[in-house]
């Protein structure tokens, strides 16, 4: 005991030797005037070591060697961590009372870590913290590390921090604060970081009703995007460990490369949905594809690989391969953006200023963990803030997108008006019109011929007769397709039952038309059964017109919240790649109404699986949400 006392004394000695030889501003120094203290490249050493056991006297004494070595930067980045860290650095307290301080390291996401007291005449260890321990263990409960020291008038006190962050990415930003002056800094953190997630949660939400009410997809990938966005940042910069997951230490590493992944999986597919690059640029589609794949790769990794038990190796291999998916993944939704803003496409503009914002973050957070760009202490500040101005300008270009789209598809349906009055005259003139006419000229005929014989006028009477027979039936017709008369007071099925025996009646054996519902008929309001029958009319006209079809089958399942319906021909089928580039009348005005009820209208060439109809054919399937409006829906404020 009385040998290890002088080997500790002497050691202690040389370390008082070796700080007097340091320049004054080597330490900390507490006043009464300031209560934060930040490190700058002079004032804390560190030392590498590949001995995770070294003892503290060992490093007492390479301390005491000079082995340690200035860190040279406020923030030190030591990109993927190959050894042991120890830090040195001390602290003064000048002011006219004693302190209680806490020494902030934050980096929330730092494997292990101890720090050793130095005094006069002892040492000790403040205790060890770290992703490797259960978060109550923390001194203060805390997404950062923080240990609470207490420093006397004039006291001075040296300090080793030890850091394990092998195979992981080593970011330290260490500040100093009086104990108040830390929780006051703490509450406004909290403030802060509660405003910029409620705002995402908010949208996050909103979103997903949205998409709810519409059915369009995009609106569900901007939710999903946002939340995944949420759930990065809470694993990355330690709120999760501290109030979601905090019983779960190994869920730390896991979170931030799973879910950043994902979210940059969804930033893909939403600039695939939002700028149409399926149909625009096919083979910029591939490729994100392929990154979508990748990025699927390096999520499930570390699900199912505990990286904290693997060397260095292994996890720089990983970190180096997630890295340059990202990378890859970022300048495929880039340049995608440049190419729809080249075409004139009105979204990319805003999406575009958004992105850049995302891509400088990435690009700069990318650096960082591989060691090649400086650290600083405004990082999470600096994200969050690009996250929020990112969301602001993505919302506007999708809700300008969304504006777009309700005017044209306010557009269609005004054409589909336009051409159904055109469609209505055309068929006054071309019958009704033209019996008319005959009409007229056969009494004119009888009144320029008055001495005809009896049996002459008897002759001119029956045509007329005939023709007049011939205007009604042509105006019952018409009247017919435009208001049938079994829409009012007939259930759905009903009104399409009686709609096919009337082609039926007209088409003879020309064409079988059957048609089965399943489960039971629900309520429609008589304008959503009028739409229906339009669409059902529009489909039956098409194929009559362009099929050739001898067979149809027309199938309505009623499931809790929607209307399924397939329509089925023996046809020639379609060509559905000329559809995606050039859609016939008939088949926007279908679109278009389906639209009007947020639905959903998909459309091919081939047959049904299991179908037993002979022919190429045609094959379509709506989905209808059976949605009523309710009373207050209804009126004007």
């Amino acid at each position: 005991m009385k040998k290890w006392w002088v080997v500790f004394s002497a050691v202690l000695l040389n370390i008082s030797m070796a700080s007097t030889l340091l320049a004054s501003d080597s330490t900390i120094i507490v006043t009464s005037r300031q209560s934060e203290y930040s490190f700058h490249s002079n004032n804390w050493l560190m030392y590498k070591t590949n001995n995770s056991h070294l003892p503290f006297s060992s490093v007492l004494q390479q301390y005491a060697e000079n082995r340690f070595s200035p860190v040279k930067a406020a923030v030190l980045n030591g990109g993927i961590a190959k050894k042991y860290y120890w830090f040195h650095f001390a602290i003064r307290n000048e002011d006219t009372v004693s302190n209680q301080m806490v020494i902030d390291i934050q980096s929330p996401r730092l494997n292990e870590l101890e720090l050793f007291e130095v005094s006069t005449d002892s040492s000790r260890s403040l205790g060890k913290l770290g992703d490797f321990y259960p978060f109550e263990e923390r001194g203060l409960l805390h997404k950062n590390f923080q240990y609470v020291i207490s420093l006397d008038k004039a006291e001075k006190k040296e300090y080793f921090l030890y850091v394990n962050q092998i195979g992981h990415t080593l970011l330290l930003p260490i500040r100093v604060y009086k104990r108040k002056a830390f929780e006051s800094t703490v509450n406004q953190n909290y403030l802060t970081d509660g405003i910029t997630y409620g705002l995402l949660l908010f949208v996050t939400i909103f979103s997903f009703l949205f998409y709810i009410n519409t059915r369009h997809k995009l609106y569900l990938y901007y939710g999903l995007y946002i939340l995944t966005s949420i759930i990065w940042f809470l694993g990355y910069f330690g709120l999760g460990f501290e109030f979601v997951w905090n019983d779960y230490p190994a869920l730390n590493t896991m979170i931030a490369p799973v879910f950043s992944s994902l979210n940059m999986l969804l930033n893909i597919q939403i600039s695939q949905v939002l700028l149409d690059t399926r149909n625009r640029h096919p083979w910029l589609c591939k490729i994100g594809n392929l990154c979508k794949a990748g990025l699927i790769v390096v999520a499930i990794v570390p699900l199912f690989v505990n990286l904290n038990n693997h060397s260095f190796a292994v996890n720089n291999a990983y970190l180096s391969v997630f890295l340059t998916v990202i990378l890859i993944s970022i300048l495929v939704v880039l340049y995608s953006l440049i190419a729809s803003l080249v075409k004139g496409t009105a979204a990319a503009r805003y999406y575009f200023i958004a992105s850049i914002i995302k891509v400088s973050g990435i690009f700069n957070l990318a650096l960082l963990e591989w060691g090649l760009a400086p650290a600083s202490f405004y990082t999470e500040t600096m994200l969050q803030s690009g996250i929020l101005i990112e969301i602001v300008l993505l919302t506007y270009a999708i809700a300008r997108r969304y504006t777009s789209y309700k005017i044209r598809t306010y557009r269609k349906i005004i054409q589909a008006q336009e051409s159904e009055r055109f469609n209505t005259a055309k068929e006054i003139h071309d019958g009704i019109s033209g019996t008319l006419t005959a009409i007229r000229f056969n009494l004119l005929n009888l009144s320029r011929n008055a001495a005809v014989a009896a049996a002459g006028i008897s002759q001119n009477l029956v045509a007329i007769s005939e023709d007049v027979g011939t205007a009604q039936v042509e105006a019952r017709n018409i009247s017919h397709n435009l208001m049938p008369a079994y829409i009012k007071n007939n259930s759905l099925n009903r009104v399409i039952d009686l709609y096919i025996q009337d082609i039926q009646q007209k088409k003879g054996d020309q064409l079988d038309i059957q048609f089965t519902s399943k489960h039971t008929d629900e309520y429609f309001s008589e304008d959503v059964r009028l739409s229906i029958f339009r669409i059902i009319q529009e489909i039956m006209t098409n194929i009559i017109k362009h099929a050739q079809a001898s067979a149809v089958n027309i199938e309505f399942m009623y499931r809790k919240k929607d209307l399924l319906i397939t329509v089925e021909d023996n046809g020639v089928g379609i060509d559905t790649e000329t559809l995606k580039i050039k859609k016939g009348i008939g088949i926007r005005n279908i679109e278009s109404r389906v639209q009007l009820l947020n639905g959903i209208f998909h459309i091919t060439s081939g047959k049904k699986m299991h179908s037993e109809m002979s022919g190429t054919g045609t094959y379509i399937f709506i989905r209808i949400p059976n949605t009523q409006q309710s009373k207050w829906e209804s009126r004007d404020y």
